[in-house]
């Protein structure tokens, strides 16, 4: 298998890096098309990883992985990118699926409830403050 790198990757394959690196993303120390992203979540530390792959007709296919609650919470987040897009809705196309990536993320049981404990405790004003006794 060819080592693919910044002489072997396409133009969109090093696009879609830039554009995750730009969201917080952190790019592949050994493949050009490979983004990842760590999250901290109420059940530990989780990374994320997405991908800018190229088939045969020369297409690119995004796509990702992020293993939540015993599945990849990404397995329905993707995006499809024919030969010959032009640049703009290849932008709107990249920026659709890291939204829609991140949200995936957001809404996975460990991080639904991490927001939950960081969400800070309302204080009661002394009115309403429950008395002790009868």
């Amino acid at each position: 298998m060819t080592q693919l790198t910044a002489t072997t990757a396409t133009p969109l394959q090093a696009q879609f890096v830039s554009a995750m690196l730009a969201r917080g993303w952190y790019p592949d120390r050994v493949r050009i098309d490979v983004a990842s992203k760590d999250f901290d979540t109420a059940a530990g530390g989780r990374t994320a990883v997405v991908y800018c792959r190229q088939n045969g007709s020369g297409d690119h296919l995004l796509t990702g992985e992020y293993w939540s609650e015993g599945r990849n919470a990404l397995a329905t987040s993707w995006a499809l990118i024919r030969p010959h897009t032009d640049e703009a809705a290849m932008n709107a196309e990249i920026d659709r699926f890291a939204a829609e990536v991140e949200k995936a993320i957001g809404e996975t049981y460990a991080m639904r409830i991490k927001a939950l404990l960081e969400e800070p405790e309302e204080q009661a004003s002394s009115g309403d403050a429950p008395r002790g006794g009868m």
